[in-house]
């Protein structure tokens, strides 16, 4: 995810924040679903990690890609009820889980080579808002701040126009003409110069783009650390650290905690016999729950009851 993050968070500052999402979104839904399918734990860790790559871009990019469509002095309310939806998702991930995956039946295998559990529909499942999001991504426009940095003035005109006449049918207001009086463009991103090269090798082309796409990602990444938002780029960091070690520390721990507390409560109610010796006697009834150590038993039978 700290990969992910890095480069779709550098990119899309360069081919634009939906492109972003609608691709790493795909990514982290395509190889979720093949995770549930394959069978090695080598295969499965690999897929695991590529879906994460994916995801791992979403989490920047879309904070950006929401703010950049709101006013200023609605930004603040409007973030925390889109961050209220990261707690919606780990509600549906654990209902999912202690709906699908204690039903063993809903299981199947095709000889000892491919085993499919319900954990791995578990997986799927967990899978589906991910696509519905990709689903719902292509009809949403582009930021129309992304258009201004990128000097395509006409595009961010007919977004904001779109939003404008959204807002309009939702207040119930009879739709007016959308007029701009006064727009604050923000500084152009500076386009990479590429080289011209004398070769016509396509393949050239293509590694020197991707060469150049990567470099104009570490300028952007340089960018955070030079005056004046030096500062506000070590605090934001040092905040995110510090939720990211809560979180996902918990996240880790948690399931130890209480796999050792289920243990601690079958311990309990557990008999332990040391060294006993029991001679002529009859069960009639089933050693459950019980521990015999060392223990010697003579001529017992055992009568099972209808």
């Amino acid at each position: 995810m700290m990969v992910g993050a890095f480069f779709w968070g550098g990119l899309s500052d360069k081919v634009g924040r939906r492109q972003c999402l609608l691709v790493c979104m795909s990514v982290n839904g395509f190889f979720a679903f093949l995770s549930s399918f394959v069978q090695g734990y080598s295969t499965f860790l690999f897929c695991r990690m590529l879906s994460g790559f994916g995801i791992g871009g979403a989490v920047p990019i879309v904070f950006s890609y929401f703010a950049e469509f709101l006013a200023r002095e609605k930004r603040g309310e409007h973030l925390s009820w889109l961050c209220m939806f990261w707690m919606v998702g780990g509600i549906y991930a654990s209902a999912m889980a202690w709906a699908i995956i204690p039903h063993y039946g809903w299981s199947f295998s095709m000889g000892s080579a491919y085993q499919f559990h319900s954990w791995r529909v578990f997986v799927v499942v967990c899978a589906f808002p991910c696509v519905s999001a990709v689903v719902a991504l292509t009809f949403m426009p582009e930021s129309p701040r992304f258009y201004l940095e990128m000097g395509k003035h006409d595009e961010a005109w007919m977004v904001l126009k779109q939003i404008h006449d959204t807002n309009m049918r939702a207040r119930g207001e009879p739709e007016k003409v959308f007029t701009v009086n006064r727009i604050k463009i923000p500084k152009q991103l500076d386009e990479l110069v590429e080289m011209q090269s004398e070769s016509t090798n396509p393949v050239l082309k293509v590694l020197f783009r991707i060469k150049s796409e990567l470099h104009g990602i570490w300028l952007t990444f340089l960018k955070c650390w030079d005056y004046p938002i030096k500062d506000n780029t070590v605090k934001l960091a040092i905040v995110w650290f510090s939720l990211s070690f809560g979180y996902y520390g918990l996240s880790v721990w948690f399931p130890d905690v209480i796999k050792h507390l289920q243990a601690d409560e079958y311990a309990s109610r557990v008999k332990i016999h040391t060294s006993e010796k029991i001679e002529d006697f009859t069960f009639n009834f089933t050693l459950e729950n019980q521990i015999h150590r060392n223990g010697l038993f003579i001529n017992d039978r055992s009568e099972q009851s209808e």
